[in-house]
């Protein structure tokens, strides 16, 4: 939580980082309209995901966060650590500027706690934790109901990564049974989507 809030104390502009583009306009609508654009590649419907969609449109909190460097991908899957504790925060190729929530909300999310579902902060901590070393080092207090909307739009991107890699595999470009194998996550995904927005 500490190190996501040191990622996030960085804001635009930064001269080192302006080949980032600030978002046109606010993050939910932004990354609905992308996944969107996917989805209407495919021939299939995914109407879970669509449903999904709709909801966090319908549901989206109000936007009061100002842009900051996200990672997108925070997860322990990209976190190296040694003896002494985290040395290096891998993968940037997602970097952006955006809601800091995002971030959070993709920690939490119940895809990356790998069979620790009772540790809610990626399968490592409690929630709790992880939202307390957040607050210590940024001061901003975590509001909890704009991480949950944000883990709910974690599953959707995470879905539609997974029909992305799936795709690349069935349509010849890379042959690969991980990506196959990603492909087939999305149904999962699509059930969490559900039961996290269900009435």
């Amino acid at each position: 939580g500490r190190e996501l809030g040191c990622i996030h104390s960085i804001r635009p502009p930064r001269n080192d980082l302006s080949f980032l583009p600030l978002p046109s306009a606010g993050p939910v609508a932004t990354a609905i309209e992308d996944y969107r654009t996917f989805l209407d590649r495919l021939d299939e419907a995914r109407p879970a995901l669509e449903w999904g969609m709709s909801w966090c449109l319908q549901n989206a909190p109000e936007d009061r966060s100002q842009p900051v460097l996200i990672h997108q991908d925070f997860r322990t899957g990209n976190l190296l650590l040694d003896q002494h504790g985290l040395v290096a925060i891998l993968d940037w190729e997602f970097a952006a500027w955006g809601d800091p929530n995002s971030d959070l909300g993709w920690f939490c999310a119940a895809c990356w706690r790998f069979g620790r579902p009772d540790l809610e902060a990626g399968g490592i901590s409690s929630r709790a934790a992880f939202y307390q070393g957040y607050q210590d080092e940024t001061g901003t207090v975590v509001d909890d109901g704009v991480v949950r909307f944000w883990e709910i739009m974690a599953h959707i991107r995470w879905a539609i990564i997974a029909l992305q890699q799936g795709a690349r595999h069935h349509r010849g470009e890379e042959l690969s049974l991980e990506l196959a194998l990603t492909g087939r996550i999305a149904a999962e995904l699509e059930l969490q989507i559900l039961r996290m927005t269900r009435p």
